[in-house]
């Protein structure tokens, strides 16, 4: 009885002792896929072969995305576009994990064949760790590119749009108070944008290149525009408008039907309309001209055609103002008897106003005006 006592305790002890093994083995593999999660490398190697490859979409991916922190996936990507020309890469070596600044930091030695020296690529890691997770999750850190503080107020009522995006809650800390909005960025990723505080009808538009912390921009203080709804229809028809008007006026034809409907019902502004058609008929064909009657135009061309939209919210209207040049040429056809052709040309620098009045949701064309600097060549 005694011996089979003393092999039941050994059966139970090296039982024991099994368990305790497998514990320990178990503890060694769990730390060792702990150890091996908790490393960034894997991270840092593929944002860094993202850009060997020129994949600056996946590159953004890998981003760590802050609130109120705002990174534009255009410019960043087109910062890194930029960054990738000045690199010629053969090969390269992912150097192992460091601390620096009290962040994990992972080097690239990149190799050009061509050169002695080689550049180091550095990529800093953030960990983030979610809730009850022991392993942590890793993103690629780009403070270096970022700008803090960054400061937008706009007037209530309307949306801050930076680059073409709207900016949200999400993007920056928000306030409303006496009649304004004032937009808080913790970080902005540094560059050149264009801020637009935006409505339905009208919008104010800024451009700045951010490169220092701690910048305000007011945007209620700067001049208006027209959305961009607005500004597709004032543009489209203030085009139609310049097209028809030099057709009339190189036809001869003041009353131009196509050309007044154009415009609001209003006789004297019609009769506005008409008038200047006639002025410039008479640069393109000057009264003092022998025999003008005879002259029909052969060349026509508008140059440098730009526009400038404004609006006035008191008033409620837009004015669109466009500069140009054109070239003109005039002849006279060949007859039987002679085969002579006389011609004219010239070229005439303009400025075209175009007011619309907003009524409701609607536009309408309420005036002209129309300034000329002809130089007339015979």
């Amino acid at each position: 009885m005694k011996k089979k006592s003393i092999i039941r305790e050994r059966v139970v002890s090296l039982f024991f002792i099994l368990i305790f093994i497998a514990v320990c083995m178990g503890i060694g593999a769990g730390m060792a896929y702990i150890n091996h999660e908790s490393d960034p490398t894997d991270v840092a190697a593929g944002y860094f072969r993202a850009f060997v490859s020129s994949d600056f979409n996946k590159m953004y991916d890998y981003l760590t995305k802050e609130k109120e922190v705002y990174i534009n996936k255009e410019t960043y990507t087109e910062a890194m576009k930029q960054m990738r020309l000045q690199y010629t890469i053969d090969s390269y070596e992912i150097l192992d994990p460091e601390k620096k600044n009290g962040q994990k930091l992972v080097r690239v030695k990149c190799i050009d064949d061509s050169k002695k020296e080689d550049r180091y690529f550095d990529i800093y890691v953030d960990e983030i760790r979610k809730g009850m997770n022991i392993i942590p999750e890793y993103s690629v850190n780009c403070d270096s590119m970022i700008v803090k503080n960054f400061t937008v107020v706009i007037s209530s009522g309307n949306q801050l749009k930076i680059n073409g995006k709207t900016i949200t809650k999400d993007n920056a800390s928000v306030e409303e108070k006496d009649g304004k909005l004032t937009y808080k960025f913790k970080g902005i990723l540094l560059g050149d944008y264009k801020v637009v505080a935006t409505n339905k009808y009208y919008a104010v538009n800024s451009q700045v290149d951010l490169k220092k912390p701690d910048t305000t921009l007011d945007m209620t203080k700067k001049s208006y525009t027209a959305s961009e709804e607005y500004s597709g229809k004032i543009k489209q028809s203030g085009d139609k408008v310049i097209k028809l008007f030099y057709k009339a006026a190189r036809d001869k034809k003041p009353s131009y039907p196509n050309l007044i409907k154009c415009f609001s019902n209003n006789k004297k502004l019609k009769s506005k309309v008409k008038d200047l058609v006639t002025k410039t008929q008479d640069i393109i064909y000057p009264p003092d001209t022998k025999n003008i009657e005879d002259y029909k135009v052969s060349d026509f061309n508008i140059n440098n055609l730009k526009n400038t939209i404004t609006y006035n919210d008191k008033t409620k209207v837009y004015t669109l103002k466009y500069t140009y040049s054109y070239n003109y040429m005039a002849s006279t056809k060949t007859t039987l008897y002679n085969s002579y052709v006389y011609t004219l040309s010239g070229k005439c620098k303009s400025e075209m106003t175009l007011s619309y009045t907003l009524k409701g949701d609607d536009i309408s064309l309420t005036d002209i005006k129309l300034l000329n600097k002809n130089t007339k060549k015979e």
